[in-house]
């Protein structure tokens, strides 16, 4: 599920952390006016991007393309058009869940007049304009509350159709009165049955249609079932869809007739016909009424039609994060402006937005064909093994083999341990991101009276480790902004905060480094820009456990991109760790792990397997056969872990041991950093 709330304020009864302005960067003693409260709306001061936008301002995320695996980005929403550099902003809208699939395998003909039977059963009249070489034309229909979300099916129950039905219905009720006090002026004794009979009818009349009126809910049993009778129960308006072959590419229209109150809208020959939107980029509008963005992709040679909508206003305001540029409002752009993006819809309309294996597995495959750069995925929930799983087994193949950085939310669970949600704080391949606030958001976004004086992680931001010793959080970066929103929500941009807007945040900056890669010739790599982000990061905290809730710091892009030009010659490899402990059969994790009682009570021995993992197009005599690190191992508690000093890695790996001092009365976080001299 998402990993966002909605929200007008933020949690400021945490007490304020020790950290202490670093790199230059001011992360408190600011002050708040015009500028700096616009610019808080949209966080980008804090992870370094203004530094970096300085020194190098053509390198604002242009030439890079992230796919948003979220609930569908809506490409009308405000300052998701165009670039930076006037580029299409939505390069592709996908609904990987099938949530809005149209059967359109049944093929008519048009009549003499031009009209052809719908789906639904209506007639409907073809534009004589519209080329179809072929004369066939295929019909479908849908429920269109299928592919609204619940706010706007509300919306249009509660302030539109339900007025009209109460209006309606007021009229019926005022007949049904005068009925009845015409039959009893007319009736003063009422013995005769058939006159009884003829009043129950106008009495029970009456009093249905003032219950519909009241929209109560009566329940009885009527034999053996128990029958639930709602007042209004509306499935809503069907759309009838058309698609054809206009000899180059499929084409589709829409009758809307349905969700109009001018019965001359909404027409089928009136509507604008769509193709696939990777062709043409463009969208429709069901009506003003409902304000819904729509695109359409046909599928299996004309037999399936998709109409995409979103399932929530969650992906949008990722996107928006990550990408948005608005000409008139630099301070509210996105972290990277010049970024592209394709919208790969994971939520099932069906589901609540919930994810599925198959909708993943589906955008997935979309993100290689496309030739991504990143992923971002601000979804997850919890689960049972961490870094385990079909999903997980093709993301580590996406980053190995594809070389895309994959970036998600660690999750809002926080702040007990072990509280990382999956994909993200769980998935060895996967860069998870914690949530940051900084004084200026706190007052600015938030409207908070007092903000802390110190940056500080969100309260209920996700803490690790994982439940195989992994760290989980990876780094932080802005929990929350004021971001576009769908135009269905009628309104142009919303404050939400979470993991879920902390991870484009993150990925955002990484776009900044990828344009700036590709600019200078520097080869881009998962590993690579990884290992920049963790080692370039500003500290929040100065506790060793603060690492569970932060990672290795808040994420610095100027710093990262330093980094990368420095070591631009180091290989691209990254170490996967596997531990055991010695005399255990146990299968082995990713780091020691000691939470109960019972593992404290006396000292042990593991064996670290350290192997390092190079790209599946890695050459053997150039990159396998020559690699060798001297590594240095060093402990944050000596007294509590115990390891060899240094080692000599090649690429078949090494193993080493290690030994954990441990009592009843031990509670210390320690871990080993591993780091090239």
């Amino acid at each position: 599920m998402p990993c966002s709330s909605i929200t007008s304020t933020a949690d400021d009864s945490s007490s304020n952390n020790n950290n202490k302005k670093k790199d230059g960067s001011s992360l408190h003693d600011f002050k708040l006016n015009e500028s700096t409260f616009l610019a808080s709306l949209m966080p980008k001061k804090e992870i370094g991007v203004n530094r970096f936008f300085d020194a190098h301002p053509e390198y604002d995320g242009r030439g890079a393309l992230i796919a948003i695996f979220d609930s569908g980005v809506d490409p009308a929403a405000d300052g998701l058009q165009i670039t930076s550099d006037g580029k299409p902003k939505v390069l592709d809208v996908i609904d990987c869940t099938g949530s809005g699939d149209i059967d359109t395998s049944k093929v008519v003909k048009a009549d003499s007049d031009g009209r052809i039977c719908g789906a639904s059963g209506a007639s409907l009249v073809i534009n004589t304009s519209w080329k179809n070489p072929s004369g066939e034309w295929r019909v479908g229909y849908k429920l269109v509350y299928e592919l609204f979300t619940e706010d706007v099916i509300s919306r249009l129950k509660v302030k539109e159709r339900k007025k009209k039905w109460d209006e309606k219905n007021q009229e019926e009720i005022a007949k049904a009165v005068k009925q009845l006090a015409d039959f009893d002026q007319k009736h003063i004794k009422v013995e005769d049955v058939k006159l009884k009979m003829s009043r129950e009818d106008l009495q029970n009349r009456l009093d249905i249609l003032r219950r519909q009126s009241e929209d109560t809910h009566k329940w009885w049993n009527e034999d053996i079932d128990r029958m639930i009778v709602s007042s209004y129960d509306d499935k809503g308006p069907v759309i009838d869809a058309v698609v054809w072959h206009d000899g180059e590419v499929w084409r589709v229209a829409l009758d809307t007739q349905s969700l109009e109150d001018d019965p001359n809208c909404g027409k089928l020959a009136s509507f604008m016909p769509l193709t696939n939107y990777r062709i043409e980029r463009k969208y429709g509008v069901f009506s003003k009424l409902d304000a819904c963005t729509f695109v359409v992709n046909v599928y299996s040679d004309g037999n399936v039609l998709s109409i995409v909508t979103d399932c929530s206003a969650h992906a949008t305001h990722v996107a928006g994060i990550a990408t948005a540029f608005h000409p008139k409002e630099p301070l509210l752009n996105g972290v990277a402006p010049g970024a592209q993006i394709i919208s790969c819809k994971i939520g099932d309309s069906r589901l609540g937005s919930m994810e599925t294996g198959t909708g993943l597995i589906r955008a997935l495959i979309a993100a290689v064909e496309h030739k991504c750069d990143l992923i971002n995925m601000s979804y997850g929930e919890a689960t049972l093994l961490p870094d385990y799983g079909r999903f997980v087994d093709l993301v580590n193949e996406v980053v190995n083999k594809y070389r895309l950085i994959f970036i998600s939310s660690a999750g809002n669970s926080g702040p007990g341990l072990s509280t990382v949600g999956a994909p993200g704080g769980t998935s060895s391949s996967i860069i998870g991101v914690g949530a940051y606030v900084s004084p200026a958001m706190a007052a600015g976004a938030h409207c908070v009276v007092e903000p802390p004086s110190d940056g500080l992680e969100y309260t209920w931001s996700s803490r690790g480790p994982t439940a195989d010793g992994d760290l989980g959080v990876c780094v932080s970066a802005p929990g929350g902004a004021v971001a576009p929103v769908p135009t269905w929500t009628l309104q142009r941009r919303m404050l939400m905060n979470g993991t879920s807007m902390a991870s484009p945040s993150a990925c955002g900056g990484t776009a900044l480094l990828i344009s700036a890669m590709k600019a200078e010739g520097i080869p881009v790599s998962p590993y690579s820009v990884r290992k920049a982000l963790e080692n370039t990061a500003i500290p929040i905290g100065d506790l060793p456990e603060d690492k569970l809730s932060t990672g290795q710091g808040l994420m610095q892009v100027d710093k990262a991109f330093e980094y990368i030009q420095k070591c631009q010659n180091v290989p691209c490899v990254w170490y996967q760790i596997k531990i055991q402990q010695c005399g255990k059969t146990s299968p082995s994790s990713r780091g020691i792990y000691l939470r109960e009682a019972s593992a404290c009570q006396q000292s042990t021995e593991w064996t670290v397997q350290l192997n390092p993992k190079f790209h599946e197009d890695a050459d053997n005599f150039k990159d396998l056969v020559p690699f060798e690190e001297c590594i240095e191992l060093h402990s944050t508690e000596e007294t509590v872990i115990k390891a060899p000093d240094y080692l000599l890695l090649t690429y078949n790996g090494r193993t080493f041991k290690l030994v954990c001092f441990t009592s009843p009365l031990f509670s210390l976080f320690a871990y080993i950093a591993i780091s090239l001299p």
